[in-house]
């Protein structure tokens, strides 16, 4: 009996333990839209911020702010008819630019989206957060959010320590407040 007795408090305490390093609810969920995105993005060539083929005869710039939510309508009704009709078949390649339409040039979630560019993902990344903005409409973007995004980017050779790293360089920086200025 004393051993039951002690079998169940130590699994208490187990229990206790595992409880407070993960929290009530645990940790958080990759963000929606993984399948969504690959199946648009999947095997069409990116670098950078450019998506398609570099030899396309038209390039086309899309100014837009990837916290902004009517921007995020925009972006998911247009863009997906731009990769099908024209991008996938060669005859345009699209460049994203960041253009916040808040007060400051650079935004937490244009930094993120073009570190993600680094490794030639930029598109799915920016997508990835058009599509769950909804969940942060009251919180505003935060670090926690864009990691949830980078763990959701489709592909194993997506790294997020050196997504982390690329959002720290001031490189990164300069190349969002760079397509602020051109816009």
């Amino acid at each position: 009996m004393p051993l039951l007795v002690l079998g169940l408090i130590g699994a208490a305490i187990l229990a206790a333990i595992v409880s407070i390093s993960v929290g009530e609810e645990g940790p958080a969920p990759p963000v929606e839209g993984s399948q969504t995105v690959q199946r648009l993005y999947g095997g069409i060539e990116q670098e950078g911020n450019s998506l398609g083929s570099p030899g396309a005869p038209v390039t086309i710039s899309i100014f837009n702010d990837v916290q902004c939510t009517e921007c995020a309508d925009y972006q998911l009704e247009t863009v997906p008819g731009l990769v099908e009709e024209v991008v996938r078949g060669g005859d345009a390649r699209l460049e994203f630019r960041n253009r916040p339409v808040g007060q400051t040039p650079t935004t937490l979630a244009a930094v993120a989206a073009t570190a993600a560019g680094e490794q030639g993902v930029e598109w799915q990344y920016a997508h990835l957060i058009l599509l769950n903005l909804d969940q942060v409409e009251t919180s505003g973007i935060t670090d926690e959010f864009l990691e949830r995004v980078a763990s959701s980017v489709p592909g194993p050779e997506f790294d997020i320590e050196r997504w982390q790293r690329d959002r720290d360089d001031p490189e990164t920086e300069a190349r969002v407040q760079s397509d602020d200025e051109l816009g």
